[in-house]
């Protein structure tokens, strides 16, 4: 899905542009949180193998699949690609795969300015 946005910094000036997002639909939610689930655990029990990092190792992986499957719960789809301009130095910005979270916010390689990027 295509979907319109605009481009700002810490000023007034705007740009507009398009993001390609993938809305999740529950099902793939769920298969999301278990995977990651499924993937820190795994790590956790490969983790016992390793003398005295177990210690820290088996609990960190074990917390840190529970956190990662919860935010996967939550998330409302992913950003495929994008494109603007940068409000700044009209510079063009690709916007890069990542967590669908608005507002999102993407560094230009230009100028090194965050562009904070809001739907339209």
């Amino acid at each position: 899905m295509r979907i319109e946005i605009l481009a700002n910094v810490s000023d007034d000036r705007r740009s507009e542009g398009f993001v390609e997002v993938q809305m999740f639909h529950q099902s793939d939610r769920m298969k999301l949180m278990l995977k990651k689930l499924a993937m820190f655990w795994a790590l956790a029990i490969f983790s016992i193998l390793i003398p005295v990092f177990h210690f820290v190792l088996v609990p960190l992986f074990f917390f840190l699949g529970i956190y990662c499957a919860y935010r996967s719960s939550k998330s409302e789809g992913v950003v495929l690609s994008g494109k603007t301009s940068c409000p700044h130095c009209q510079s063009e910005v690709i916007i890069k795969k990542a967590e669908l979270q608005w507002p999102l916010s993407e560094i230009c390689q230009n100028c090194a300015r965050v562009l904070r990027i809001e739907k339209k």
